[in-house]
């Protein structure tokens, strides 16, 4: 029986973003372009007056649109209840995010409020904010646990992450964080709530993740608790990553290298040596603008140095209830090229290849055959332009695995 395909023709450019050349190389567009997928699997790609005939089935005509990628955040908490806008205020009263959080705000008041929140209610909020990646480019996405802060609770949030990730159509990678705060249980006792979790939480999680996070930052875990912690994780067969200088310079850089982590996340006020141990060992730094400018504490990544040494940088949301209220990945394009500093192409980079090797995965965050057919249409032409507008939603049409799953027209009646 013949094979039917997907045909997509006409693009006016193609994001595949399978260059071979490392961080610094991963960049790679065609211009005039065609793509065919078949079997959920980007079959063909190349100029569109090169697309052989042997190719027949459906077709659509994008009349110049840009194609990318669909679009790996690589660093999100959108499992969890309630929200924080009293926060609002008192930052503008003056208070810091760790004065907050010491008061009992901040991640505390969203632990309490997801500890006694419904499984179905955390499931239905959880699906909205998914929904709305979706509908502005995100198709493969991290959750990670960290609003319960007890071993038991911790697991819970795990299995409603699961069950997200095998509704789909997002692509759902699980991160277990239990050590995201010092819970009020354990307040003043960092290292005991670390050794409870050590003996109740991480010898269980292996069903539900296969990786640990840490807040590793001054004032909460300290380089040395967390490096225990992560080392158990470790004998136990688990990947590891971590939080890293949110707030200060803590020293989680170097320590990320020395444990050879997937990725330190944040790094506002990562030193320079740092990223550059962080990329001879292959730690991506996931980088996240918008929390940066949201907790307005003056202090950018500096990407520059990083990519400087040849190491990966990934760009995401870091959605969550605090910090970064947003599910939109995609909306921070232009703000990540204005506040780090980078081009179209290193922005498109992190939010694709940089993201996927943030979280390991190998195919994602590019169009090539082979690949899973994960694509995002643009209402744009040119791909600087995505990272040039801002406050509107670019994106058209998104489709994973070569299905359509989001329509974003916007057509006003």
């Amino acid at each position: 029986m013949e094979k039917r395909q997907l045909i997509v023709r006409h693009i006016g450019q193609l994001l595949t973003m399978d260059g071979d050349g490392g961080p610094s190389g991963a960049f790679r567009v065609w211009e005039t372009a065609a793509m065919v997928v078949e079997d959920n699997r980007v079959s063909w790609v190349g100029l569109d007056q090169d697309l052989p005939l042997r190719y027949q089935g459906m077709e659509i005509d994008l009349q110049g649109a840009l194609v990318s990628p669909g679009l790996v955040d690589a660093h999100t908490h959108l499992l969890y209840a309630g929200d924080r806008s009293y926060e609002v205020r008192m930052r503008a009263e003056g208070r810091t995010y760790l004065e907050i959080l010491q008061a009992g705000g901040g991640i505390l008041s969203t632990v309490e409020n997801t500890r006694s929140a419904s499984d179905e209610a955390l499931l239905h909020a959880t699906r909205r904010r998914l929904s709305g990646a979706l509908l502005s480019g995100t198709t493969s996405i991290e959750i990670k646990s960290g609003y319960d802060l007890t071993a038991s609770g911790e697991l819970r949030l795990l299995s409603l992450i699961d069950r997200l990730r095998q509704e789909g159509p997002w692509r759902v990678v699980p991160t277990a964080m239990g050590a995201h705060a010092v819970p009020p249980e354990f307040q003043g006792r960092p290292g005991d709530y670390l050794e409870y979790l050590t003996e109740e939480y991480l010898p269980q999680i292996g069903a539900l993740a296969q990786v640990v996070d840490i807040f590793c930052e001054p004032g909460v875990f300290p380089v040395e608790q967390s490096r225990r912690y992560l080392k158990a994780a470790q004998a136990l067969g688990l990947s590891v990553k971590l939080h890293i200088d949110e707030l200060a310079d803590g020293g989680g850089g170097y320590l990320a290298a020395d444990l050879r982590a997937l990725s330190a996340d944040h790094c506002a006020f990562t030193p320079s040596k740092a990223f550059h141990a962080m990329a001879e060992a292959q730690v991506a730094a996931v980088l996240l603008p918008g929390t940066a400018r949201y907790l307005n504490h003056g202090h950018m990544a500096d990407a520059r140095a990083m990519l400087d040494a040849d190491g990966w940088i990934a760009i995401a949301s870091d959605g969550n209830p605090g910090s970064s209220p947003t599910h939109a990945l995609s909306t921070l394009m232009p703000w990540a090229a204005s506040w780090l500093k980078l081009t179209p192409e290193e922005v498109w980079t992190g939010v694709t290849r940089g993201g996927a090797q943030a979280l390991r995965l190998p195919w994602a965050g590019r169009l090539q055959p082979g690949a899973p057919a994960d694509f995002v249409i643009w209402d744009a032409a040119d791909y600087a332009y995505p990272v040039y507008y801002y406050g509107s939603n670019l994106v058209r049409e998104v489709y994973i695995g070569g299905r359509r799953v989001a329509v974003n027209y916007g057509e006003v009646f």
